[in-house]
């Protein structure tokens, strides 16, 4: 806004121009390594001139820097990522979704151990509370709880060898639950050691005279 160039002491003007109103000074074009006095004149004069919005079209207001913005906060789009599976639209599902996979993170240092949504269940309606690298608190257990209800169901991650979290029904979850029993005999491991062998008992032989 009413731009003006800036001038040598003999009077030439060097091809940078600023702003009327901030009179901030605009080099952000060049040409064969000198200031485009065009483009820069153009820059100033935009410099503190209102702005429309890119999406509505409305006036804008100023920032911090007192520039007027080039949109709208409100009017920007918002990503949102499609969620891996349709039911995780539910708001409670993807809270429950995230708790049992930040425990699993804090007992395992993973983001979700396999089998993390059956090691849960059995420790949340179950009276051992160990995993991984220590005992899950009662508080992330309510929580578990609490969002299980208010989901009206349980995350599973789909069968082996697939990982899209889903929120099944209680009663979906029961057959699923007995599927995995039938081919998971050992069940799932809940302590550090719960997968190493047991040492063998050995019958001690005495020789007698």
């Amino acid at each position: 806004m009413n731009s003006y160039e800036l001038l040598r002491p003999d009077g030439t003007g060097t091809g940078i121009w600023s702003c009327g109103e901030c009179h901030k000074p605009h080099l952000v074009a060049t040409l064969a390594g000198k200031p485009a006095s065009d483009s820069n004149r153009r820059f100033a004069e935009e410099c503190c001139a209102p702005r429309n919005c890119g999406y509505c079209g409305q006036i804008t207001d100023r920032d911090w820097g007192g520039q007027f913005r080039r949109e709208h906060e409100e009017c920007i789009p918002r990503y949102e990522p499609v969620p891996p599976h349709p039911s995780m639209t539910n708001p409670y599902a993807r809270l429950l979704y995230q708790k049992m996979s930040d425990i699993s993170e804090d007992s395992w240092c993973a983001g979700w151990l396999s089998g993390n949504e059956y090691a849960l269940w059995e420790i949340l309606h179950g009276d051992r509370h160990e995993y991984g690298w220590g005992d899950v608190l009662y508080e992330d257990l309510e929580e578990l709880r609490i969002l299980s209800e208010h989901a009206r169901g349980w995350i599973w991650t789909g069968p082996d060898k697939e990982y899209t979290p889903r929120l099944v029904t209680f009663a979906e979850w029961e057959s699923i639950r007995a599927e995995w029993g039938k081919s998971h005999p050992e069940g799932v491991s809940l302590g550090l050691f719960d997968s190493l062998p047991q040492p063998e008992e050995k019958n001690e032989i005495r020789k007698t005279d």
